[in-house]
């Protein structure tokens, strides 16, 4: 389940400023880029952190024999009916998806909440622990 603003109205800028932005060859403390197998199916520099792009994991998920639920509402019953279901969950640190001490009393299954960013402090930390469910965020891609 994944929680990622919503498309512009008015569409995309014809150009952004990540149109200049350099390949990126590793990360600046020297670790190694992730390197799926298979690639990626986006174009560098594509906008993934919204809902058409899907951070570009639907191809990826799918091919591995999981669904992918990529939604702008993160607040309402559309959310925490998917959350029942879900095993993780994505989110962004500017448009987080708060994952609730009750949130996860109704999420069973829920395993991980991850950031698409950094920071946590929208997941109650002390109730993912109980509920043996792990917390991470992606550094650097913000």
């Amino acid at each position: 389940l994944v929680a990622l603003y919503p498309d512009p109205k008015s569409g995309y800028p014809p150009k952004y400023a990540r149109d200049s932005i350099p390949e990126l060859t590793k990360y600046p403390d020297g670790q190694t880029l992730p390197t799926p197998k298979g690639g990626v199916d986006y174009a560098p520099g594509e906008m993934l952190g919204s809902m058409s792009g899907e951070l570009g994991l639907r191809k990826f998920l799918e091919a591995q024999g999981h669904s992918l639920v990529v939604m702008a509402e993160k607040d309402g019953e559309a959310f925490d009916k998917e959350l029942e279901d879900a095993e993780i969950v994505i989110s962004q640190p500017f448009w987080p998806a708060y994952i609730t001490a009750e949130r996860i009393a109704k999420a069973p299954k829920l395993k991980m909440a991850i950031t698409a960013g950094i920071g946590a402090d929208h997941v109650d930390l002390e109730g993912a622990c109980k509920a043996g469910i792990s917390v991470t965020g992606g550094t650097f891609c913000n």
